[in-house]
């Protein structure tokens, strides 16, 4: 595997792999620490069950994903803003044996629970290498990453480690040669954080970690990033946005920025536009890719033209390993500004959802013509002068803040609410499109006699131990009966014109 074998090869050196606020970890430790992890999972040799970490961005969470691989194990991230119901729904589907619980201890499990003081001596313990025959093999699942179902259960996307090199090879392109600084602010339950996990480690870089708590403290986080020598920038486009309301965010902060690289979500011109004025140094890169396709498929440097340009920004050209088509009712899309669905086929594509073959046969497939995997995206996009362009989803599934959720799954769990009984998902966009918020419509089982702003306040209380933060609505509407198409479904297009005419 690409991303241990530069592991190996940086552990010699005296380089910094990450830093964690006052803590830094090297090249040397790292690979050490991870071996220790290996050789304790080796020790029930019988058991090859995925390893769950939650977590947050602790310093001893990257030595358990390197340690899991190193013994041939898939690992699970959750991270700590994912409620405990939720994390538990997570757990029944792996069926773990060991688990990692950085968050304070509040999961509760059969199988195997560590304590981060178990976890530190375990991490510590000398030993010997890890043979690579105990590596994880190119075909075998290298992490489970959980998405929103359209059950109202999460939904677990399989990657194998054979996924990971595809993408390695094909993102590093877009890197810097040989060391510098990359931005570890995405969380490990995210796929775009393998920008810094994999490649970042593939060049030897230094993991720059940014956690929530600093996040949301950008004082405390401008201040930390001035001393950090940040080469590289990666993010959704959410947290750039967030970061440039600031105006000390500019070249002066991360004099050695090169580039931005953004993924997760629609980048605006409005953001883009501002970081071309506050870092001219700096290359700006928009990138796009599903989960099942391993963090990101596509790169578009975006340049002056593209910014004057009227349309959206691209999502880019394939990078290297990776075919794209377009289709629109099974059939081939070929004309230039046709729009259809967005197919992807190549060594990226996942193996399919854990333990839903009903779910996994109607997303990817086998292209008869050149056997390679492909995965139907669900994201309507055109063709331009060599480049794609997004322009939305099929259905309701979108992208909130740097996540994919789906509304038929915070419907379900709205619905679960003591005095719920319907409820129907609306996003809020703005002018270009973009998700920026959501509204949900709630036929009540009896009125509750609060006024709207009570009725947030109680219902968010209420949603917290179901969904995580960024898909709780921020609006919820009382009806008392829901309009209905044609084909006796609920008509959210109606829904959406009414919250339009809403203060």
């Amino acid at each position: 595997m690409l991303a241990l074998d530069a592991l190996k090869k940086y552990a010699k050196t005296d380089r910094t792999a990450l830093v964690n606020r006052e803590e830094r970890l090297s090249y040397r430790e790292l690979d050490a620490r991870s071996d220790a992890f290996a050789r304790w999972l080796l020790n029930a040799p019988e058991d090859r069950s995925p390893v769950v970490l939650r977590g947050d961005k602790e310093t001893a969470l990257l030595p358990c994903i390197f340690g899991a691989l190193k013994a041939g194990r898939a690992y699970v991230p959750i991270d700590t803003v994912v409620p405990g119901d939720r994390a538990v729904q997570i757990l029944a589907d792996v069926e773990p044996q060991v688990v990692v619980d950085l968050a304070g201890g509040t999961l509760s499990w059969d199988g195997k629970v560590l304590s981060p003081g178990e976890l530190e001596t375990i991490l510590t313990a000398p030993g010997p290498e890890v043979p690579r025959d105990q590596w994880i093999g190119e075909g075998d699942t290298a992490y489970l990453l959980f998405t929103s179902g359209s059950t109202g259960r999460p939904k677990g996307v399989a990657v194998t480690a054979g996924n990971l090199d595809a993408f390695c090879r094909g993102v590093l392109p877009l890197y810097p040669e040989d060391g510098g600084v990359v931005l570890h602010q995405v969380s490990y339950s995210f796929d775009v954080s393998g920008c810094a996990v994999y490649a970042g480690i593939c060049r030897g870089m230094t993991l720059f970690t940014v956690d929530h708590g600093m996040a949301a403290d950008l004082g405390a986080c401008f201040a930390a990033l001035e001393r950090s020598g940040l080469s590289l920038w990666v993010s959704t486009p959410s947290f750039g946005e967030l970061c440039a309301q600031s105006e000390r965010f500019r070249q002066e902060l991360l004099p050695r920025l090169e580039r931005f690289l953004f993924c997760g979500e629609v980048l605006t011109h409005d953001l883009c536009d501002t970081l071309a004025e506050r870092f001219p140094r700096a290359r700006i890169l928009n990138t796009y890719g599903p989960t099942e396709t391993t963090v990101l498929v596509t790169a578009a440097e975006v340049t002056a033209e593209l910014r004057r340009d009227s349309r959206p920004i691209p999502i880019g050209a394939p990078i290297a390993g990776v075919t794209l088509r377009l289709e629109r009712e099974g059939q081939p899309v070929t004309g230039e500004g046709e729009t259809g669905e967005l197919l992807i086929l190549g060594p990226t594509v996942g193996p399919g959802y854990l333990n839903r073959p009903d779910l996994t046969e109607k997303a990817f497939f086998t292209d008869p013509g050149t056997g390679l995997r492909g995965y139907r995206t669900g994201d309507l996009c055109y063709r331009k002068d060599g480049m794609y362009y997004y322009c939305g989803r099929v259905d309701n599934q979108l992208k909130l803040g740097g996540y994919r959720v789906e509304l038929e799954d915070i419907e379900e769990n709205l619905q679960k609410l003591p005095n719920v009984r319907r409820a129907a998902v609306v996003p809020v966009r703005d002018g270009e499109g973009r998700a920026r918020y959501l509204a949900a419509f709630l036929l009540l089982r009896e009125a509750d006699g609060l006024s709207p702003l009570q009725r947030t306040i109680r219902l968010k209380k209420e949603a917290a131990p179901f969904l995580p933060g960024y898909m709780i609505p921020r609006k919820f509407l009382v009806v008392e009966a829901f309009p209905l198409n044609v084909n006796g479904k609920i008509d959210r297009k109606a829904l959406a014109a009414r919250l339009e005419e809403t203060p």
